[in-house]
């Protein structure tokens, strides 16, 4: 049976766990032993058919303050080429004449944010893994973790016992490794399902994002390529499998329905996938030696597009407590300074949870009063650039240091 020791073990190499190996890099570079692990292999491309789980068909929106983060971390370049830009947002109601517009010329930036499909950012954060000095262990699974006076024992499926004096759990919502230490979940579902998909139009989209609510859900049309939207469609969970189970023909006019014609006609589909939609939290996200980060410590509502931004604004801040705690002799698993870290996070977490949570409540309630005051709400924001610049702010994911230029510094 083997044995090796680390400073921080990372489980889990998806967008968060890869990039939390990114942004330690002073750390790194100052000694700090560390050991990347992944159920899957790691060995594939941008366009390969087997990817890791983060890594899968769907899209992410990037806010602005993640291309910066994504900038200190040296891996824009290896999306950027393939990063559509949204330099437009409409946010409108169907059925109502409320609408509002965002643009990126009011922000002075030259996009609000990007969009991207997992592969290709999967592809940019993992490409230069291998030249970090950092351990990777691809097709690892773990069976036990016990954590212990001097931090956290690893037994794998092999065998071998690994040890490390922190252990950062970036493993996804459905591990089961926090719920045998004692760390439970809360699940809030919202009795609704989102439809992914890609498709295809008649007239480029010119950068134009589309955020439709109605009293079924929000549906939002993202720019990919020049005439390729992905397409988030929520719905009830008991509408869902009548919906997917339409021809393209009918899901196509369905969708154009939703829509209507501001994008132009929808001509083609592409392969459509469904997942149920819920509000995970985790009921603890720092121990001593523990840390859940990304998915394990809280999975979002898509409809805000904050899932990931939220999960990379957390990451930065977390290196930047270990990186100091590092550079001054500290124990990374020391409690201080993770709860120093929590503690520091707990306003950004609150506030973007609670945004997306009453984000699609509020705009799919059915009652006409809820529907006249979020018809007046969008006018007024239409009226108000103030409003309109702090709501792109919050989009833009610059209301936070770790998101600002030099937040890392």
């Amino acid at each position: 049976m083997g044995q090796s020791n680390y400073d921080l073990m990372i489980l889990g190499a998806g967008m968060t766990g890869a990039s939390l190996v990114h942004l330690l890099h002073r750390a790194r570079e100052q000694g700090m032993r560390i050991a990347l692990l992944e159920r899957q292999s790691l060995n594939w491309e941008a366009d390969a058919i087997e990817r890791p789980p983060s890594f899968d068909g769907r899209a992410t929106a990037l806010s602005w303050g993640t291309r910066l983060l994504l900038e200190q971390m040296n891996c824009w370049q290896h999306i950027s080429d393939r990063a559509c830009a949204i330099e437009h947002i409409q946010v409108s109601d169907h059925g109502r004449f409320g609408q509002t517009h965002l643009h990126a010329s009011e922000q002075d930036t030259e996009a609000l944010g990007y969009i991207v499909e997992n592969a290709v950012l999967g592809y940019g954060l993992l490409k230069d893994l291998e030249s970090t000095g950092v351990t990777l262990m691809p097709n690892t699974q773990v069976d036990a973790v016990q954590m212990t006076a001097d931090g956290a024992s690893l037994t794998l499926s092999d065998g071998d016992v690994l040890s490390t004096r922190l252990l950062v759990m970036a493993d996804g919502a459905r591990s089961g490794l926090a719920a045998k230490l004692g760390i439970n979940h809360q699940r809030q579902s919202y009795g609704t399902s989102a439809i992914v998909t890609q498709v295809k139009t008649d007239q480029p989209h010119q950068h134009w994002a589309y955020e439709r609510f109605s009293d079924a859900g929000p549906i939002a049309f993202l720019p990919l390529h020049q005439r390729q939207f992905a397409v988030v469609w929520t719905l009830p969970e008991e509408t869902v499998d009548d919906v997917m189970a339409l021809s393209d023909e009918d899901f196509l006019h369905q969708l154009q329905q939703q829509i209507g014609h501001r994008l132009g006609n929808l001509m083609q589909v592409g392969e459509r996938a469904t997942y149920p939609l819920a509000l995970v939290r985790s009921d603890e996200q720092v121990r001593r030696s523990l840390v859940l980060l990304g998915n394990a410590a809280h999975s979002l509502h898509p409809v805000a597009g904050q899932g990931f931004n939220l999960a990379l604004r957390d990451t930065a801040v977390l290196s930047e407590h270990l990186t100091r705690a590092w550079q001054a002799g500290q124990s990374p698993g020391d409690l201080s300074v993770l709860q120093a870290y929590a503690e520091q996070q707990q306003r950004d977490q609150s506030n973007t949870i609670i945004a997306s949570d009453l984000l699609p409540k509020i705009f799919s309630h059915p009652g006409k009063l809820t529907a006249i005051v979020r018809d007046a709400g969008l006018m007024g924001l239409a009226a108000v650039p103030v409003a309109r610049r702090l709501l792109a702010l919050h989009a833009m994911g610059l209301g936070q240091k770790a998101a600002r230029p030099g937040g890392l510094s």
